[in-house]
Order: structure tokens, then C-alpha cells, then sequence
């Protein structure tokens, strides 16, 4: 309704105010934010897939899992710059790391393409779509965590 759209405009504006607030130091910069029933949270500092996973599940629960374009958007409009971060997608039949289906694909053109890059991430200066990469590339990554 018309009349939830100032309340979310409100939480919008304090997510990019305190965001911003965020100063860059050598410690890993974390943005929140939540989604219906999930929370997401911008790491800002490059690792590789499987230490980026490892991080996740011991901090929060896991790699991102995008369920649809809502929290395809919801990640992409908190990402500074123009970044690929490792989300929680990897190449066994193409799954999230959570072991959960994929059924909402967000690929780049062309993509899924190398036989060996086996580990996805969102490339945000292509709107979030999707790329397969090397799994030891250092991406700075988003975790997934239950509300």
C-alpha cells in the first residue's frame, strides 16, 4: 500500500546514511541489510570463494543464496563501485553453498562459460548478473544471515 512506501523509503535512506557513515580502514567493512526473512551483509575485504565461505559460516550462516531479482537488487545497491563479489553459488550441477537449488538464474551473457571457473559471483557494473570465476580469485563477498 501507498502508505508503507514512506516508511520504506525511510529505512532506504538510514541503510545508505549509515553506510556512508562507514569510514574505510584496514578493518573489513560490514553493510547490513535485511531482506523478508534473511539478512545480508557486504564484507569488504577480498578473499578467496572458499575462505569468503568459510567466514560466512562461521559469522553469519553462509555465502549469499539469491532467490530472485528483489535480493539480486537488494545486494547490488549496496555494493560500492563498480565490484564482483563472490556470492554463494558453485558449480556441482550449479547450487548455492547453503546446498539449496537454483531457481532464479541471473547469468551474464555467455556465462556460465569456463571449465574451470567453478565458483559464481555478481558482477555489479553488469546490473549484478551473474559471472562462473576461478574459485581462488579475491573477491570482497556477502553473507546470509537468519532473521
Amino acid at each position: 500500500s501507498s502508505s508503507s512506501f514512506p516508511f520504506i523509503n525511510l529505512f532506504f535512506t538510514l541503510l545508505i546514511c549509515n553506510f556512508l557513515l562507514l569510514t574505510a580502514n584496514d578493518e573489513p567493512r560490514l553493510v547490513l541489510f535485511s531482506g523478508l526473512n534473511v539478512n545480508f551483509v557486504y564484507i569488504d575485504k577480498a578473499m578467496t570463494w572458499s575462505k569468503a565461505q568459510i567466514h560466512c559460516r562461521e559469522n553469519y550462516s553462509d555465502l549469499a543464496s539469491v532467490r530472485n531479482k528483489e535480493d539480486n537488487n537488494r545486494i547490488t545497491d549496496v555494493i560500492p563501485g563498480r565490484k564482483t563479489v563472490w556470492i554463494g553459488l558453485f558449480r556441482d550441477s550449479w547450487k548455492w553453498s547453503d546446498g539449496s537449488s537454483l531457481s532464479f538464474q541471473y547469468w551474464s551473457r555467455n556465462e556460465p562459460n569456463g571449465p574451470t571457473e567453478i565458483c559464481g559471483a555478481a558482477y555489479i557494473e553488469n546490473s549484478g548478473k551473474w559471472v562462473d570465476a576461478n574459485c581462488v580469485n579475491q573477491f570482497q563477498f556477502i553473507c546470509y544471515g537468519k532473521s
